[in-house]
């Protein structure tokens, strides 16, 4: 769904979906919609998302320019060393020289300012970010049935920083697991994780 392998079968039409990192593609948030009905919140700071996202309408879609982050702040979004992409890196992932300076948020953040005491579906796109969000969210107790994680790295595949990502990777994999997620789909740097004590 939306290029993310899902069970489709436990999601719920009253499920609260948050999306971080939306980029050029709502594809994933359309297919929610269409064939659950979810009610979906997605955040992307990225002023060419924000572009995006303006003439955008989509039955219980809201979109919201801001990103995620372990602290309530605003952080250097770097831009993408090529012309081909608008994925921003809030950790330089792609040693660009330019920059943004964009509004982030925690979950915890987010959830408050939104109303919303739990969350059911987390898909997270966000470069690099992860590794500062996820133990973050775990940390503050937000535990969502689903969550759906792309692990980023550099693109220069032999070098010490990819290194340092990937161990940082199998790091976070494992503070997943240590939460109560099983792995459940792997393709690619996508991961979907479904808590173990889902229905």
């Amino acid at each position: 769904m939306g290029g993310w392998h899902l069970p489709s079968e436990l999601i719920q039409s009253d499920w609260l979906v948050y999306d971080f990192g939306v980029g050029d593609d709502i594809s994933f948030d359309i297919a929610l919609v269409e064939r659950h009905g979810c009610a979906i919140h997605a955040f992307d700071p990225t002023p060419e998302s924000i572009a995006f996202m303006e003439d955008k309408s989509l039955p219980g879609f809201q979109f919201h320019p801001v990103g995620v982050w372990d602290d309530d702040t605003i952080i250097k979004f770097w831009k993408p060393s090529s012309d081909d992409s608008i994925s921003h890196s809030a950790d330089n992932l792609r040693r660009s020289s330019e920059f943004v300076e964009v509004e982030m948020r925690t979950i915890k953040t987010l959830a408050a300012e939104l109303g919303h005491d739990h969350i059911d579906f987390i898909k997270m796109d966000v470069k690099g970010a992860e590794q500062r969000v996820i133990p973050n969210l775990i940390h503050d107790g937000f535990r969502p049935t689903l969550l759906c994680l792309e692990y980023d790295w550099p693109y220069e595949v032999y070098s010490l920083l990819s290194i340092k990502w990937f161990l940082a990777g199998l790091r976070l994999h494992r503070i997943i697991q240590n939460a109560g997620y099983d792995l459940i789909s792997k393709d690619g740097r996508n991961a979907t994780y479904r808590l173990s004590s889902a229905d």
